[in-house]
């Protein structure tokens, strides 16, 4: 009981504490606007100097990931020298994210620029609302390179209109492909599936005809994380024609939690898989691709996802420890009935904000930075810097050396701003090859995307129990995979989750959905 009136105490405190931050930042946002205001009233005159770097600034920054060298790292010492900054940069890896930056916010410890790099919406139209983030639009004229680098719908998506609340970072939307394990094809006189009823046979021959030739019952056709992830569902849910998580049909938004017909066959397909031993029994248990992609570096799986620009130095480097001879073949999606291929889409919802609080030159100072990162700066915060990172030797080919490794240049420049290129990783040590066949494999990505027809708008229910709704919808229906529910509970669980509040965040999309389209018509 002790412990129970503690923990409300500080969660009372720490509640008036995060008020008192919002306010004295609302009120330091009033006065930077009226600032600004100012300095824009008397006319974009020559007195102010955007790239006037003699004053010295410290730039606080928060970004994800494992931390990078800083202390006699010749990259930063490059960046900081140029535009005469120091970095001060806190690393944050949980995930608990948005409770973080609240504790910070409430503290008065936010960062300058901090990454907003989650697939939700809400948080990032909170924290907008709450006169978190500098709106840049304003600056944009002084830096046109910058501006030009990413297309207007990522400055604009989830951006009240006239507003840019924060600078696009490029997320490669179709990044990850199937691969299938070609020498088990070879073994088993087996050809790269097409369809998805190809794809199912291909999958079962893998678990029950010994690809592997060890006599025992060691493999199985595919893994998954979970049944209605953006990875795990995209080759299989999409093909019989579920949404992403939106799609629009005959001019309404529906979601595929209301999408009776396409579930039943989408879970009847995963059911049987399931109860052949054809899906990884553990499925249900993954939260992250690399789980389900595990079972194909360990030659468990023949099929399964890998991401381009590593599957050279991992998956299929890994499966060669268990069988020297193995060799992987990368495939389009399979069609599904009505022809529909689907690949893994991600979310475009990556942002680098600036702290509302900030000054305009230093604001301007950021920017010039993200903007040197993305045209003089690109290959040095992507290469190194030459004969420190790398080598060019007199044939023309580039060496990297171990230091490119110990100053990670590539990571300062993604932790900086990421440049609108889907080809940041064919660094030029691996070749022109390795180039050209990374280009083919997003070319052919880039054809099945799997589009989310919702522009980035926002249901209030969904907010409020979104979540809850949908963990409840995905445990019924991987009870019916795995059997302990029949197959006529797929209805029940659609009929529950409309029931539930469902049918109200579709009215509420729907609502907001023909307001964006008049504002856009």
């Amino acid at each position: 009981m002790k412990r129970f009136c503690f923990v409300n105490m500080v969660l009372f405190f720490l509640v008036l504490a995060f008020i008192s931050g919002c306010a004295q930042q609302e009120e330091a946002s009033s006065e930077k606007t009226e600032r600004d205001t100012k300095i824009e009233s008397e006319g974009n005159n020559d007195s102010f100097e955007p790239y006037n770097f003699e004053e010295h600034l410290t730039i606080s920054m928060l970004t994800t990931g494992s931390p990078i060298p800083y202390e006699g790292n010749p990259v930063f010492e490059l960046i900081e020298e140029k535009f005469n900054v120091t970095f001060d940069i806190q690393y944050y890896d949980r995930g608990d994210f948005e409770e973080y930056l609240s504790t910070l916010a409430a503290s008065g410890n936010l960062p300058d620029i901090w990454r907003f790099g989650h697939n939700d919406p809400r948080m990032f139209s909170d924290w907008a609302e709450r006169g978190a983030y500098y709106d840049v639009k304003p600056l944009l004229q002084y830096h046109p390179d910058l501006e030009a680098e990413y297309p207007t719908w990522a400055w604009e998506i989830l951006n009240p209109p006239g507003h840019y609340y924060g600078v696009p970072e490029y997320r490669l939307q179709t990044r990850n492909m199937l691969a299938i394990r070609q020498d088990w094809l070879d073994t088993l006189g087996l050809d790269v599936p097409d369809t998805i009823d190809e794809f199912y046979e291909v999958a079962h021959a893998f678990t029950h005809q010994d690809p592997n030739g060890t006599g025992k019952n060691d493999t199985i056709g595919f893994s998954a994380m979970g049944l209605f992830s953006e990875d795990g569902t995209a080759w299989r849910g999409g093909a019989f024609g579920l949404a992403r998580e939106w799609k629009d049909i005959d001019g309404e938004l529906v979601p595929y939690q209301a999408q009776l017909d396409e579930l039943t066959e989408y879970i009847s397909f995963m059911r049987k898989a399931y109860e052949e031993g054809v899906l990884d029994k553990d499925f249900m248990l993954h939260t992250d691709w690399r789980d389900a992609n595990e079972r194909l570096s360990n030659g468990i799986a023949g099929i399964e996802y890998v991401n381009p620009n590593s599957v050279h130095e991992k998956e299929a480097v890994d499966v060669k420890e268990h069988d020297p001879n193995a060799e992987l073949t990368f495939f389009p999606p399979p069609a599904g009935p009505e022809g529909s291929r689907t690949t893994p889409t991600r979310s475009s919802f990556f942002k680098k904000v600036i702290n509302a609080n900030v000054s305009k030159e230093k604001a301007h100072r950021i920017l010039a930075i993200y903007e040197w990162n993305i045209t003089d700066g690109y290959e040095i915060t992507r290469h190194g810097i030459e004969d420190i990172h790398y080598t060019v030797h007199e044939d023309g080919t580039v060496e990297k050396l171990d230091a490119w490794d110990e100053h990670e240049p590539a990571s300062i420049g993604t932790n900086l701003i990421r440049g609108w290129n889907e080809l940041h990783r064919a660094y030029w040590w691996l070749g022109e090859e390795f180039e050209q066949n990374l280009a083919a494999h997003y070319e052919m990505n880039e054809k099945y995307l799997w589009e989310d027809d919702n522009p980035a708008l926002i249901s209030e229910t969904n907010v409020k129990i979104g979540g809850q709704l949908d963990a409840e919808f995905e445990q019924m229906m991987t009870e019916i995979v795995v059997g302990r529910r029949g197959m006529e509970d797929v209805e029940t669980a659609v009929n529950r989750w409309l029931n539930d509040g469902g049918q109200k965040i579709i009215d509420e999309m729907n609502e907001l959905y023909e307001e964006y389209k008049a504002t856009r018509s």
